[in-house]
């Protein structure tokens, strides 16, 4: 096991690819703070860590809040008895449920509340949490940051500009701290997800179902079916255990030379 007796904090761990994640380091041995909005969701993962014969503890978050950030630093290292590795996976998809349907799916009709929401979520909670781990770090002269960014952060498409830009930012500001933390020994590195089957991949399918003029009218299910077939250049999607799989490496020593890269896990949707 790569990761025995490490302990790890993931954000947004209480389902989809934050249970993937905390799943794959707890199978490599990593006791796991599970971080969420949701303490529900929170403790439904941490006893599915908690069952694999790991550590674990449910912890309420809200990213966005700088205070909340700082606590869960704190109740990770006091519960668990440290903090080796953070994994900043939570994230809002850009659009919310209520949006009217028949509303275009277009740049002028992003609304600066969904601008401001995704940027809070997707790039501040990013920042916020990163600066919450980086003294101790610091202090302790080791660590391992895995920041998940998105295969839009490299290849955007017009009607999620929003989502888009931010995981641009997330990988821009992963360099950014890389090239800061390297010296401390502290390795820095994000991952970039492609169509990954969960709540949030069905979101999207949702959306363009409703507003999309190529889409309209398709349950979700088709338009992702859709969207990974013409895309994807292994016409199968990601599953969240996929993503876990290379946030498990990244944090291990086996990456200890991997330094201020995002890594694409995206089925060929993107050669870099």
């Amino acid at each position: 096991m790569r990761l025995k007796d490490k302990v790890a904090v993931v954000t947004g761990g209480g389902g989809g690819l934050g249970e993937g994640i905390c799943r794959c380091l707890a199978r490599e041995g990593a006791n796991v703070a599970v971080s969420d909005i949701s303490l529900e969701a929170s403790r439904r993962v941490a006893d599915i860590v908690s069952a694999m014969g790991r550590r674990s503890t449910a912890i309420e978050t809200d990213v966005r809040d700088d205070k909340q950030c700082r606590r869960m630093v704190a109740e990770t290292e006091d519960t668990l008895g440290g903090l080796d590795i953070l994994v900043c996976n939570a994230g809002f998809g850009g659009y919310s449920a209520d949006r009217p349907a028949d509303l275009p799916l277009t740049i002028e009709n992003i609304s600066e509340e969904e601008w401001n929401l995704t940027f809070d979520v997707n790039m501040k909670g990013v920042f916020l949490c990163n600066r919450a781990v980086i003294p101790r770090f610091k202090k302790q002269g080791n660590g391992k940051i895995i920041n998940i960014a998105s295969i839009g952060g490299r290849m955007p498409l017009d009607f999620l500009a929003h989502y888009d830009a931010s995981k641009a930012g997330v990988i821009a500001f992963t360099q950014a701290v890389a090239m800061h933390m390297a010296r401390y020994g502290v390795n820095v590195n994000a991952v970039c997800p492609g169509l990954v089957k969960t709540e949030m991949g069905r979101s999207m399918g949702v959306m363009l179902s409703r507003s999309h003029p190529v889409f309209k009218g398709l349950d979700e299910d088709t338009v992702f079916d859709r969207l990974v077939k013409n895309s994807v250049r292994k016409r199968t999607p990601q599953t969240p255990e996929d993503i876990g799989n290379a946030v498990a490496f990244l944090a291990s020593d086996d990456a200890s030379e991997i330094v201020g890269q995002s890594i694409n896990v995206c089925g060929g949707m993107y050669f870099s």
